[in-house]
């Protein structure tokens, strides 16, 4: 019977976690500019905070031009990205960390 309510116990912590403690797959914001993005994950956070996040990277990496880069803290979470170039586009992968909380993106943009 103590092997039955330890599972119960394990399940309902399961059950009882908030849907943001889990990683997500969140549909993509519209790019603002010639390109997309192509995945977006959160994890310890809402899809709609993540959005927000992938946007703002988008606005800090083009401040200055197409082809750049963000190196300050984008909505307080510190972000790296990997990326890949051709004389036509560039493909990237972002990973923007605060805390526990994630938000990865990927994205292609034209030039």
């Amino acid at each position: 019977m103590s092997r039955l309510a330890g599972l119960i116990a394990v399940l309902a912590l399961f059950v009882a976690l908030p849907a943001s403690a889990q990683a997500a797959t969140c549909s993509v914001p519209k790019y603002p500019d010639s390109g997309y993005f192509t995945s977006l994950k959160a994890t310890g956070t809402s899809c709609t905070d993540a959005r927000r996040i992938a946007l703002a990277f988008h606005e800090c990496r083009t401040k200055r031009s197409v082809t750049g880069r963000c190196t300050s803290k984008v909505r307080r979470y510190s972000c790296t990205e990997k990326r890949t170039t051709i004389s036509t586009e560039i493909n990237g992968r972002v990973t923007c960390k605060r805390g526990s909380r994630t938000v990865a993106l990927t994205y292609q943009q034209n030039t």
